[in-house]
């Protein structure tokens, strides 16, 4: 990763608490995202002697998931760029599983078309343009032919509001944090799938789905509030160094912005974006 993504993601605080909103960001997410499936391509089917990678594996909570679903000889990779959130395991359920430290832009030579598939979660407030290329053909590079790749992001879409709304205070927030990083804020499952063809996948869908924001709804939606301003939180250092691009002046202007944003989401903005990407190595 650039050393500009690599500042912007040193400001997500690592603790427990962290490891607790990924955990439960991950089952929430999936309920509403996935539709409750692990792997989302149903055209993906694993051998049994599948070697399956997790790309920013975080506290493992997909390849966990992945484990229960598929025999103990498949083999089930997870890399990320620290071990802090590497979960334990030492059960015996578990021996299939290793984890390492690698970036996704620079994975091990010898994964070269090893894997059958291919997951990666939530990297965009970590990947410039250009990080995204070198991740996307790692990703091809470390695919086997016909092995599935399938990534999973936020995305912006529908959160376009009045610049003096909450919503439209914070989206304006967050585009200026992202420019400044050379991140991707608009049309992000577009932009993925691209770099996806571009770097040689075929047969790439995307899917942009919702999950409630509004607690006004059901606990569910409080769920989804509770987890989107816990994110944005994890970015107030970063917009705080920039002195809030001239939109929040305080860290009390921050937090202030960010009750009203659930204030808003309770009285009328039910919902908030995020995609799929999958897509295919073909045959060679």
């Amino acid at each position: 990763m650039s050393s500009e993504s690599n500042t912007l993601y040193g400001a997500i605080e690592k603790d427990q608490e962290e490891r607790k909103r990924l955990d439960e960001g991950y089952l929430f997410l999936k309920k509403y995202i996935r539709n409750d499936r692990v792997i989302y391509d149903e055209a993906a089917i694993l051998p049994d002697d599948a070697a399956v990678l997790d790309v920013a594996t975080g506290a493992g909570s997909w390849i966990l998931d992945l484990a229960q679903i598929v025999p103990p000889s498949v083999s089930i990779y997870g890399v990320d760029i620290s071990t802090t959130y590497f979960p334990a395991i030492r059960s015996s359920k578990y021996q299939n599983i290793t984890l390492s430290v690698h970036s996704c832009t620079s994975l091990p030579e010898e994964w070269t078309n090893k894997f059958d598939l291919v997951n990666q979660s939530l990297l965009i407030a970590c990947l410039t343009g250009n990080d995204w290329i070198a991740d996307i053909r790692e990703l091809y590079r470390v695919a086997k032919p016909g092995g599935y790749v399938q990534l999973f992001e936020s995305t912006n879409a529908g959160w376009d509001c009045p610049l003096e709304s909450a919503n439209g205070k914070a989206r304006a927030l967050f585009t200026a944090l992202y420019g400044k990083y050379s991140l991707l804020i608009d049309d992000v499952g577009g932009k993925i799938s691209r770099v996806l063809a571009d770097t040689g996948f075929v047969d790439i869908c995307q899917h942009t789905g919702t999950y409630p924001v509004n607690s006004n709804i059901d606990e569910n939606g409080k769920h989804g509030a509770d987890l989107s301003v816990s994110w944005m939180r994890q970015l107030q250092p970063s917009i705080m160094r920039n002195s809030g691009f001239g939109i929040v002046k305080s860290d009390e202007d921050f937090n202030n912005l960010m009750e009203e944003l659930r204030q808003e989401w309770d009285s009328g903005v039910p919902y908030k974006n995020f995609v799929m990407v999958w897509g295919r190595k073909p045959l060679q």
